[in-house]
């Protein structure tokens, strides 16, 4: 069951917006909405991939609400006579209570989402208890259920669609490196060294399948903040530069048939906190048909942008 931690890292970046109002407003606010758009085009030489989307954020002290929608569609015709154009679809729920955690969420990424099938969409829904909380370590274990088709079939032949998967989570914060662990039906790793100067590197890793080296998608970039954390504008805003490992990847609602676009990429990129630009290299990239078919789609290069705007809080009792 694949799982991204793009909703995750949208959350964290809309975050810091909860204290713009001022301090009036975050006392008596509920919650913060924040409006997002994005546009991602990757030209190689023998594919493009075009990616407008669209979502919301919802943040509160104690609750991250996200829900994000793209469509993509290839420039050039497909083999096996594949349609160009994609939908992804992705909600996620996070919320805390004292020591407890609630998470959920639904992702769906194919030509018919949803509505193809279970192959199109996986959710979850899980709980957990931290069990260690300190002033710098947490560390948060539970599980839950998680719905697709896992590859697992019944004794008549359908697919064996609910399984339990487990919560980790674990947390490290220091003057020195701040560390992240978070695993439902994967681990996902973020680490960022020297948290707190204005010059700081950062690692984000996770991994989905065990196939072979791609199935590591990872970004790893050199950033310089504009202000430090204690500044009174806050840590918003900067320029980096990195590399990374992407991919775009889409189920389709006949077994066996799906399609994968791996490449690696040089970048660099501009955050303006509400406007965030990004672009570089791409090259080394790969074209997976139904999980055996290679081909290459050549070197290129890419382009990004993201905007995001917050709307304010909603007062109490209105």
């Amino acid at each position: 069951m694949n799982r991204t931690t793009r909703y995750f890292l949208i959350a964290l970046l809309a975050a810091p917006f909860i204290f713009w109002t001022g301090p009036a407003l975050a006392a008596d606010s509920g919650l913060q909405v924040i409006p997002l758009a994005q546009y991602q085009l990757l030209s190689l030489e023998s594919q493009t991939v075009h990616s407008p989307g669209t979502g919301v954020v919802v943040v509160g002290e104690e609750l991250v609400l996200v829900g994000l929608y793209s469509r993509h569609w290839f420039g050039q015709d497909l083999d096996f006579d594949y349609p160009d154009t994609y939908h992804s679809i992705e909600l996620m729920a996070d919320g805390r209570n004292d020591r407890h955690r609630y998470l959920g969420f639904f992702k769906s990424e194919s030509d018919r989402p949803v509505a193809g099938g279970l192959r199109t969409f996986q959710a979850a829904a899980v709980y957990g208890y931290e069990v260690v909380q300190q002033p710098r370590f947490s560390l948060v274990l539970g599980g839950g259920l998680a719905v697709s088709d896992f590859g697992i079939e019944t004794a008549g032949g359908n697919p064996w669609a609910l399984l339990p998967v487990p919560l980790i989570r674990a947390a490290w914060e220091s003057t020195l490196l701040n560390a992240n662990l978070d695993f439902i039906t994967g681990p996902n790793v973020s680490l960022t060294l020297a948290p707190q100067s204005r010059l700081r590197a950062t690692v984000d890793a996770r991994i989905d399948q065990l196939r072979d080296e791609r199935d590591l998608l990872f970004e790893g970039a050199l950033i310089y903040r504009f202000f430090t954390p204690d500044h009174p504008v806050g840590d918003l805003a900067g320029v980096a530069v990195g590399i990374r490992s992407d991919t775009f990847e889409f189920a389709r609602e006949s077994a066996d048939e799906s399609i994968e676009l791996h490449y690696y990429a040089l970048f660099s990129t501009v955050d303006l906190t509400l406007l965030q630009l990004s672009g570089g290299y791409a090259f080394d990239s790969r074209v997976r048909y139904r999980e055996r078919t290679n081909e290459s789609a050549g070197d290129g290069w890419f382009i990004s942008v993201s905007a995001l705007y917050p709307l304010g809080g909603s007062h109490n009792g209105r």
